[in-house]
This record gives structure tokens, sequence and C-alpha cells, in this order.
């Protein structure tokens, strides 16, 4: 939760390194990041939620929004050298909605599995 925290915190100064830049904050490239292998840590932490069908829904969503987060801020690497008009700052700010939805998931599972 802390990292995309500081992504979101921190977004330009971190959009200004490029899409490979938010998309290893995002922890889809490289292994830096505290969201590197988050999948895997939710499934682990559904045995301890007590309905497993809104934890499993939730924790969807949370991977959801980190690979559409992680599509657009790719989108923005590669549309300066297509011939496509859109700006970068586009994809770039598609990517932040998806930022802020995987954060609001990440507190719904957070609050399905606070006895830990």
């Amino acid at each position: 939760r802390k990292s995309i925290q500081y992504l979101l915190d921190h977004y330009d100064e971190i959009c200004n390194g490029g899409g490979d830049n938010v998309r290893r904050y995002l922890g889809t490239v490289g292994t830096s990041s505290g969201l590197f292998g988050i999948s895997k840590v939710m499934k682990r932490l559904s045995e301890e939620a007590d309905d497993i069908v809104e934890y499993t829904e939730t924790m969807n969503e949370v991977d959801k929004s980190i690979q559409q987060a992680d599509g657009s801020a790719y989108m923005a690497i590669f549309v300066t050298t297509s011939t496509s008009y859109t700006p970068p700052a586009k994809y770039f700010g598609d990517a932040k909605i998806e930022v802020k939805r995987c954060i609001k998931a990440m507190d719904e599972l957070a609050s399905m599995i606070d006895g830990l």
C-alpha cells in the first residue's frame, strides 16, 4: 500500500522519468517495487478473509487496476513515435485514475483482513 501511495503522491515527478518509471513503481517492470508479486501476497492473505467471494472480487480489482495503469504507462512510452496525435499526458492521466482505483481497492482489502 505504501508503494502505490508513494506513486500517487509523487506522480508528476515519477512520470517525468517516463512510462517505464511509472511501471517500475507499479511492480510490472523490475523487482524493486513493493508491489512486485502483490498478486501472490493477496492470494495468500485470502485465507484470512471472512467473505472469500468479496475478497476475491476486490483482489481482482487491485490486479485489474495495476494492469490497466501498466498498459496506459506503456502506451505513453510509444505514443510520441507513433502516428497517433494523443499526447503522453493523456495516458499518464489514465494511469493515475487506475492508481487511485488501486488504492481504494487495497484499502477495502485491508478492511477484510484487518485482524492481522
